[in-house]
């Protein structure tokens, strides 16, 4: 039998993941680590990208993650994660949309343009488009069109 460690990922939500896997590669705050069996106690903030996983009994595991932390001890991995998403629970069109928002948000910026979140905003998106892309999970057919608001006192083109 191969050895083991426990690992539990839990949301504001509640629990995503709560089983004993034998590896798990997630996103740091300062880049992607990888913890296997019997591995040093460790600590660090969560960044946004995939969290893969084996099963114990060799199934593999993706999410989807932004922001939290994640402690490795000598019984397991805990994750306290702002998002997990596993790829059946996301919602392409949702993430397309979200795509294309914080590309015209960073493209033009403005003074109230929050640039920074903008970009947190468009690599989370990103990743949740290729976990489901990962998982067989098919885009959207058509392209999602987005319209925008006119701005109160100025003429637009058909005025």
């Amino acid at each position: 039998m191969a050895e083991r460690f426990h690992l539990e990922v839990v949301t504001p939500q509640g629990a995503v993941v709560d089983e004993d896997v034998v590896e798990l590669t997630a996103p740091g705050i300062d880049g992607e680590f990888g913890v296997l069996p019997r591995h040093a106690r460790y600590m660090t903030a969560l960044g946004v990208g995939e969290l893969r996983y084996v099963t114990a009994t060799g199934q593999d595991g993706l999410l989807a993650v932004a922001g939290g932390f994640a402690e490795v001890g000598p019984l397991g991995v805990s994750v306290l994660a702002q998002t997990a998403e596993e790829a059946q629970e996301i919602d392409i069109a949702r993430a397309e949309a979200a795509v294309q928002r914080a590309q015209a948000r960073l493209a033009t910026p403005d003074e109230e343009t929050d640039s920074r979140r903008a970009g947190f905003a468009l690599e989370r998106s990103l990743t949740r488009l290729h976990v489901a892309k990962a998982r067989g999970i098919k885009p959207t057919r058509s392209a999602i069109e987005t319209t925008e608001m006119p701005i109160p006192g100025e003429r637009s083109a058909v005025d």
